[in-house]
C-alpha cells in the first residue's frame, strides 16, 4: 500500500514540477501587472503543495 502511495505522490510531484515551469516562463514573457499577481499567487501555491510532498516524502524514508 506504501508505494502505492509514494507512486502516487511522485507523479503528483512531476506534474506540480511542470507546472511550476510552465507557470514560470508564463510570469517571464507577461506585461499585464494584474495577470501576474495571478501567476505568482497560482505558482506560490502550487511550490508549497510540491514542497509539502516532498517533506512527506523525506520523512516516510
Amino acid at each position: 500500500m506504501a508505494d502505492i502511495v509514494e507512486s502516487l505522490a511522485g507523479n503528483k510531484m512531476l506534474m506540480l514540477k511542470q507546472d511550476i515551469a510552465f507557470l514560470r516562463k508564463r510570469l517571464a514573457e507577461c506585461a499585464d501587472e494584474d495577470a501576474k499577481k495571478a501567476i505568482r499567487r497560482e505558482l506560490m501555491e502550487k511550490e508549497t503543495y510540491y514542497n509539502i510532498l516532498a517533506d512527506r516524502q523525506r520523512v516516510n524514508f
